[in-house]
């Protein structure tokens, strides 16, 4: 193991920590005002906004030209080149809010909604102020100063929509509270991170080096197919009408918001820790089956207890207005746990300097995605949200492949690590459901059951990580977390020494 990774090793825990207490944080926060938000308005406005998100989700595809990740992953940076690449990233974003703000009426009608015409053409804003934070919090994860990002994240978030949202909500403005709400969030992250990694405001027109151009050039295709694979389900939802529109778009947000923030937190700790120690081949191996394991293990367990009780779940949240929702919650809730590792083998790819080899995978599957979704469409919102398993697997199996060749691990190895996870998943799900159905032989309240559940799950789920992480995450990841375990609780490292059948010594103690 190279002699610097006891150093990166450190930042990637804390690394972890920090994405993780700020993505928790902001998760609980975004389901909170979710809630609030989605009880007084109703499916339509965030249809509405949906459409708007799905555009400009388009085009900052283009505005960060993929040079943020090749400003983390590239080992020696100038000041011109950082110039640069703020020039252009300001510069295309300033353009294509004049696009989006122009091409507003044929977009609008193309999503078969005319009154989304001033909500598209407000929220177009958001590109360019987005584009002005890219450089300084790409500095940021470069130098693994993930605390930092996420006090911009969670900050501007309680500010636009806790503060203006949810009182433009309640005074009843409709879906522009959804839109101030977007558009004084972006404002003040892209503040707070240009004042925690400061740079030269001075404009350098130019294209960054080759070196940068290149990487950022494969960054951008596998970003339009990611693009694709996130909303051309919606897009094929669209044609169901607005209302449709924002019960599918508020059951997948619901759905990838527990996995997105296991998965986020580690994407760009991966990324980083990946591009110091990318010719490792025997740390990536172990690093890429020890995360497997791990946020399979998370997500399974939690997703099972989700699909198990999805009723429950959505009244106890949303109320009755949502009910649409409930039977989508099946196939979301089967598809994401294969969705978040394939979410991190992404980075760990990139990080290794073979981002060609996500594109692939990801071009293929997006192309039978179009087909599967809009062929769906034709029948109902069931029938998309079945089609989006079905590609949630493909995806993850093309990808898994690349990888897996690469870092020489088997499909055997793979299969065993991950069918045992399944099993704890369906043990932990079942376990929930009949706590469930005894609430509901009482006659229990939808919200006081969840609320029952939740603290239930949250409990069974803690005990069994500290208790049995190596049926919960499997030996592999338990092997891995050990060899770090200096890094980690000291009573936490005795419990896995004691499950993985090892007596405590000083050489792991102090790996």
């Amino acid at each position: 193991m190279p002699s610097q990774s006891p150093n990166i090793a450190a930042s990637a825990v804390a690394g972890i920590r920090w994405n993780y207490l700020g993505g928790v944080c902001a998760s609980l926060c975004s389901v909170a005002i979710g809630i609030v938000l989605a009880r007084i308005l109703g499916p339509r406005p965030f249809g509405q906004v949906i459409i708007a998100s799905t555009v400009y989700g388009f085009v900052n595809l283009f505005v960060d030209g993929g040079f943020s990740q090749a400003l983390i992953q590239k080992p020696q940076l100038t000041p011109d080149q950082i110039r640069k690449t703020f020039t252009c990233q300001v510069t295309i974003g300033l353009l294509t809010t004049a696009l989006v703000y122009v091409l507003a009426p044929f977009i609008a009608h193309r999503f078969h909604d005319p009154s989304a015409i001033n909500v598209i053409r407000a929220m177009s804003a958001v590109i360019l102020i987005q584009s002005t934070g890219l450089v300084s919090a790409a500095l940021l994860r470069r130098e693994m100063k993930f605390k930092r990002v996420q006090y911009a994240a969670l900050a501007s978030y309680l500010l636009g929509f806790l503060v203006i949202g949810i009182p433009l909500a309640l005074y009843g403005a409709g879906v522009w509270s959804l839109v101030l709400a977007y558009l004084a969030q972006s404002t003040l992250n892209s503040i707070l991170l240009y004042l925690a990694a400061r740079h030269t405001l001075l404009p350098l027109f130019g294209f960054p080096d080759r070196s940068i151009t290149s990487f950022g050039g494969t960054i951008i295709a596998n970003n339009l197919v990611n693009w694709g694979h996130s909303n051309l389900d919606n897009l094929a939802a669209s044609s169901l009408g607005p209302a449709s529109l924002g019960l599918y778009g508020r059951g997948c947000n619901f759905a990838y918001q527990p996995v997105n923030t296991v998965v986020t937190a580690l994407q760009s700790v991966l990324l980083s820790s990946a591009a110091k120690v990318q010719h490792n081949q025997r740390l990536m191996r172990d690093l890429t089956l020890a995360v497997m394991g791990i946020v399979f293990g998370l997500l399974g367990a939690a997703y099972a207890t989700f699909a198990m009780n999805s009723a429950t779940t959505i009244v106890g949240l949303y109320g009755d207005k949502w009910v649409g929702v409930i039977p989508l919650m099946i196939p979301f809730a089967i598809a994401m746990p294969f969705y978040g590792v394939h979410c991190l083998l992404g980075p760990i790819l990139c990080g290794m300097g073979r981002p060609e080899l996500e594109f692939w995978p990801q071009a293929i599957s997006c192309a039978l995605a179009a087909v599967a979704y809009f062929t769906a469409a034709h029948f109902s919102l069931i029938s998309i949200a079945w089609a989006l398993l079905f590609i949630m697997l493909l995806r993850f199996a093309l990808i898994a492949a690349f990888t897996f060749r690469l870092l020489n691990i088997s499909w055997g190895e793979t299969f065993m690590l991950l069918s045992k996870r399944v099993g704890f998943s369906a043990a932990f799900g079942a376990i929930n459901w009949c706590a469930d159905q005894s609430l509901r032989s009482l006659h229990v309240a939808a919200g006081l059951r969840l609320g029952v559940l939740f603290a239930l799950s949250m409990t069974l789920l803690g005990w069994a990580i500290w208790s049995a992480s190596h049926i919960v995450f499997g030996r592999q990841a338990v092997t891995f977390m050990l060899s770090y375990a200096g890094h980690l609780p000291s009573r936490y490292a005795s419990r896995l020494r004691f499950q993985s059948g090892l007596s405590a010594s000083p050489a792991l103690t102090n790996a």
